[in-house]
């Protein structure tokens, strides 16, 4: 629980996100083995996974990773652009407590969507680590959650210790995804206001840019007449607005793109497309009536197709809908249980610094 504690207090947000994914890839491993391997993954394995997709929007890797896309075969011009970037956010570049990151924050450009994304994103990101994760390190040490008398993740590690003694396969691996979805259930519930905040950040930066620009053109305007003032904001923000709607859509593209995607080991997954991949043999007619009935709620009723693709991720019962699909699908998948890190990474996060090359 201290290293809870630890990676908690960690103020530069792409460094914890790090430290976070990390720790959950442990806590996944110590998990695994209380409940029994044959339960396949637990709520922590899919953190895992979802903390490191998280990291490319905390870092504002988003954006070169869209342009890398762009340009196609003239990708290797962005080899020093990508270079520099690095080497910025290793100096802060989105860490408040910087100097590199207090400006950044001061400074009002077209660009400023990726900046609150990347915000929202790591709000969410440690208030789920700090409010779950301390659970998972609780049930570890102790055996039970501390703090919940009822509710979802009371319920979750109830099955999770009624999984661990199951002998049978079938309701071994069914307590186990029940479980996983009452915790993904909480999860989603708490990370509503951070997603809407995150997908709304292009249109939360569409704002006066006519005075920023003049302010950060000619900083004694400030000391200008009104009127003078006026008409030279009004002046600067034509091309301004033009800039922000291009780079607005742009922003909004990137942001949304990214944010609908999870990299599984040896597969990257769209959230807005169907998951055509079968249920394995345990999990495909359920027998646990708890089971059957949290699948109910986010399931289509028959003879509705279950087309699993979430059209609006800030839409809860779309998200739920194809995470409980994902969590079904891929509950007693081995590969998931890979680190999510080298060894050569993990030293270097384990100095507290950020790992050269990609994330």
């Amino acid at each position: 629980m201290e290293e809870i504690q630890r990676i908690v207090a960690i103020e530069s947000p792409v460094v914890r996100n790090l430290e976070i994914t990390y720790c959950y890839s442990r806590l996944a491993s110590a998990t695994a083995a209380r409940v029994g391997a044959g339960a396949g993954a637990n709520w922590c394995t899919y953190a895992t996974w979802a903390s490191r997709q998280a990291g490319g929007t905390i870092r504002g890797d988003d954006l070169l990773a869209d342009l890398s896309r762009r340009l196609g075969d003239a990708r290797p011009l962005l080899h020093p652009v990508t270079t520099l970037w690095r080497k910025l956010l290793r100096r802060g570049l989105f860490d408040p407590e910087s100097r590199l990151g207090r400006l950044t924050a001061e400074l009002h450009t077209p660009f400023d969507a990726f900046e609150l994304a990347s915000d929202a994103v790591a709000r969410g990101n440690l208030k789920v680590f700090e409010e779950i994760g301390l659970q998972f390190a609780r049930y570890l040490e102790t055996g039970r959650p501390t703090g919940f008398t009822e509710g979802l993740l009371s319920q979750a590690f109830a099955h999770y210790e009624q999984a661990r003694t199951e002998r049978d396969p079938k309701r071994h691996a069914e307590l186990a995804l029940l479980a996983n979805l009452e915790i993904g259930l909480h999860e989603q519930t708490r990370l509503q206001p951070e997603i809407l905040e995150a997908l709304d950040a292009a249109s939360a930066t569409e704002e006066d840019l006519g005075r920023r620009a003049l302010d950060a053109l000619v900083p004694s305007a400030s000391r200008w007449w009104g009127w003078a003032r006026a008409s030279a904001a009004a002046a600067l923000g034509l091309p301004a607005r033009a800039l922000q709607r291009a780079s607005g859509k742009l922003a909004r593209e990137v942001i949304t793109a990214n944010l609908m995607v999870l990299a599984l080991p040896g597969r990257v997954l769209l959230l807005g497309a169907h998951l055509p991949d079968a249920y394995p043999p345990e999990l495909s007619e359920p027998a646990d009536p708890e089971l059957i009935a949290l699948l109910a709620r986010f399931d289509p009723v028959p003879p509705a197709g279950d087309e699993s693709g979430s059209r609006d991720w800030s839409d809860f019962h779309q998200r739920m809908h194809y995470i409980v699909h994902l969590f079904r699908v891929f509950q007693l998948t081995e590969q998931l249980a890979e680190p999510p890190f080298t060894p050569q990474q993990l030293a270097s996060i384990e100095r507290g610094q950020i790992p050269a090359g990609e994330l």
